[in-house]
């Protein structure tokens, strides 16, 4: 056993020990156990304000008004009212965030947050970080809730890239949980029925139980391309007193596709070809060879314990397996013909294991003007990663007009890497009310061991790092309800490998200083949020100039942004949104071409506003209707800033009707089927952006 494992084995031991029967609370005065009408008021909850409580940025219940650092949160409602089926379909309307960089791709969810990958997170645990099974998609809608946190999070989860990480919340059992079925048609020959029930097994309502299922079926916006996907995530939840709460949460995930989106020439798409336009629904790979089969499987578990009105504990727990197999046949760049596509066969395999733990102390203190809610905790994770690649010759094809079915090479394996990194991070945080003023601080220390070793060149590389990381935040809340904040927060993220004379390289740190103002409404029904920050990355990599493949840690890149984002709730009748971003992300420090240029996929201006209006009363009650207008400015798609896209400006529409338990809705994203080029990585790899997409459905409550 590793000291890593030794040392998180002793203190899951010693976190269980706490959650024993020795420690439980003591009964009622009565001496009986009072019947449970739903679960307990933590992060388990179903039933809070869509944008007014907030758990991943904290780790604990906290109004989103109090929380000194920008955040947003995403309901399922919100996802059902737009036919959201992608992540980075649902935080369109998000300030600060940018989705769909690369265009519709059945195979995952491509998202920046302030110009940066963010780390993903399901019910406060890592999801898989492989090279393919990091950004494989999470079927939505088995989600309660999505938060995006905004800037670096390394105080409360460890590693973590600067820009920010999206915790997602899987559907967990509730007595207001609803009961329904719903069938849905979608543009590309989509069809898919989803059901999500639930209830409790026993009259005192003990336990509680949900089912969620998925199943989808149709095109992608890819010629001989298909999308399927199927999901499906009992849980149960065993609750004996007012005070404790065990939730099991197994979850199925198979996604089945056979398309590999975008990667087409600059010329025909971002520039003119003698040709003509390439059609965006043009399949440049291979039909009947290219395939995308992720299998993601996991079970685990959501403990909560209250001793007391001070003192509760609480552990989550997963254990993940997932597979990604996947062969494509890609684009390497037109001939000189301009219309002869050159391409390559690319197969792979990446498999992923995960074990993570998070245990949780907290302790609300009352010192008569001073109020402190205390959390300490350590967490564990142990991801395993096998990836191997190989890459071979194809035979080219006729972009504009293909013909398919010529005999494909087979492509061995060449690359062929097992690496493990092992993750142990102890962490405190203090949540101080004094009057009119909230003060968050948090430390967390970490150790970190990753070891990679490549199995074709027969090599290893092992480094343990340890890193301290430290968030302070302040607000004040004025009479009239608004909350000015200011706060620092840090993040790092280890790199593997050395330096030219063998030094191990650091980890990339991310700096972030903010300040803002939030306003919620008194009846709690509307939030404002405005935010300006400097967010620095450092240690990132540039070439060694002086010795050729080789690297240099003297990269470093500045974004300065402002953003503004509303959820207003109008009147009882009309919803709207409101988001804006001003983002300036450039390379202040490198050893090539890339110093001074803004960083690749972040648009400078970012915009968008949505409605919903639903009448309620009279003839025409239960009848719903809404849309939205995203613009996203003009951008580069590569690191040297060759290649410019354009701005775009997308309408989004949608209308509803209620009647007794049922909802009939029809969606419309980009209403006009605005044709657009999202981004080219160079000469031979651009990408449509979304084509239209329409949906009906129907849906039936009991």
């Amino acid at each position: 056993m590793t000291p890593l494992l030794s040392r998180s084995a002793l203190l899951v031991a010693i976190s269980l020990a706490l959650a024993s029967p020795a420690f439980a609370a003591e009964p009622n005065d009565t001496g009986t156990t009072t019947p449970k009408t739903d679960t307990p008021t933590e992060k388990n909850s179903v039933n809070l304000e869509a944008v007014n409580v907030i758990f991943s940025t904290t780790k604990t219940e906290t109004p989103a008004v109090e929380i000194p650092q920008s955040v947003s949160s995403i309901t399922p409602d919100r996802m059902q009212l737009y036919g959201v089926q992608g992540l980075d379909e649902a935080v369109r309307y998000l300030a600060g965030a940018v989705g769909g960089s690369y265009g519709a791709d059945p195979r995952s969810d491509w998202i920046l947050v302030r110009g940066y990958d963010p780390a993903k997170y399901l019910d406060g645990l890592a999801l898989p970080s492989g090279d393919w099974t990091a950004d494989s998609r999470i079927e939505p809608y088995g989600l309660e809730r999505v938060e995006v946190n905004k800037g670096p999070s390394s105080a409360m989860y460890g590693q973590q890239p600067p820009g920010g990480m999206i915790d997602m919340t899987s559907k967990r059992p509730s007595l207001e949980a609803p009961h329904e079925v719903e069938a849905t048609l979608g543009s590309f020959g989509q069809k898919q029925l989803s059901g999500d029930t639930g209830g409790q097994l026993d009259n005192d309502g003990h336990w509680l139980w949900r089912v969620v299922a998925l199943a989808r079926q149709g095109d992608s916006n890819i010629k001989h391309s298909k999308d399927d996907r199927y999901y499906f995530a009992p849980s149960l939840t065993w609750q004996p007193d007012d005070n404790t709460s065990f939730t099991l949460l197994p979850r199925y995930q198979r996604t089945l596709s056979d398309g590999v989106g975008g990667f087409l020439p600059s010329q025909g798409t971002l520039y003119p070809n003698p040709n003509g336009q390439i059609p965006r629904d043009v399949n440049p790979g291979e039909p009947g060879y290219d395939h995308y089969w992720k299998t993601d499987e996991s079970i685990g578990y959501a403990f909560n314990h209250r001793f007391n009105d001070v003192w509760s504990f609480r552990q989550d727990l997963r254990l993940q397996n997932t597979k990604v197999d996947h062969r494509s046949i890609g684009s390497l760049g037109l001939q000189d013909d301009l219309r002869t596509l050159n391409r390559y066969n690319y197969p792979l395999v990446d498999h992923a294991n995960v074990f993570a733990v998070d245990n949780q102390v907290e302790a609300k203190l009352d010192q008569g003007s001073v109020q402190h809610t205390v959390l300490m905790g350590v967490d564990y994770l142990h991801s395993h990663n096998d990836y191997k690649s190989g890459f071979g010759s194809a035979a080219p094809i006729d972009i504009f007009d293909p013909v398919y079915g010529q005999p494909i090479p087979p492509a061995p394996y060449t690359y062929h890497t097992n690496s493990l990194l092992e993750q142990l991070g102890a962490y405190v945080q203090d949540q101080v009310s004094i009057g009119h003023w909230g003060i968050v601080a948090s430390g967390r220390q970490d150790w970190v061991s990753n070891d990679v070793k490549d199995l074709i060149a027969d090599t290893r590389r092992k480094q343990d790092d340890n890193a301290f990381s430290g968030r302070l935040g302040v607000n004040y809340t004025t009479d009239i309800g608004l909350v000015p904040y200011v706060a620092y927060s840090h993040s790092f993220k280890t790199t593997v490998g050395t330096t030219f004379d063998g030094s191990a390289y650091k980890p990339i740190t991310g700096d972030q200083y903010e300040g803002g103002l939030k306003y919620q409404t008194p009846d709690g029904r509307s939030l404002i949020t405005a935010a300006v920050y400097q967010l620095t990355q450092k240690n990132a990599l540039t070439v060694d100039p002086d010795h050729l493949f080789f690297s240099l840690q003297q990269g470093q890149t500045r974004t300065r942004g402002a953003e503004l984002e509303a959820n207003v709730a109008v009147t009882d009748h009309l919803s709207m949104t409101a988001a804006y971003a001003y983002t300036d992300a450039k390379v202040t420090h490198a050893n090539d071409a890339t110093l001074g240029k803004q960083v690749a996929l972040v648009p400078k201006q970012q915009a968008s506003v949505s409605a919903d209006y639903t009448v309620h009363e009279g003839t025409l009650a239960g009848l719903g209707f809404g849309g939205g207008v995203r613009f996203i400015g003009e951008h580069y798609g590569d690191a040297n800033n060759q290649f410019r896209t354009g701005g775009y400006t997308l309408f989004d529409a949608n209308a509803h009707y209620d009647i007794e338990r049922w909802r009939f809705q029809v969606t419309a994203a980009n209403l006009f089927d605005r044709e657009y080029v999202s981004a080219c990585n160079s000469a031979i790899w651009c990408y449509y952006g979304y084509p239209r997409e329409i949906t009906v459905s129907a849906r039936y409550r009991w």
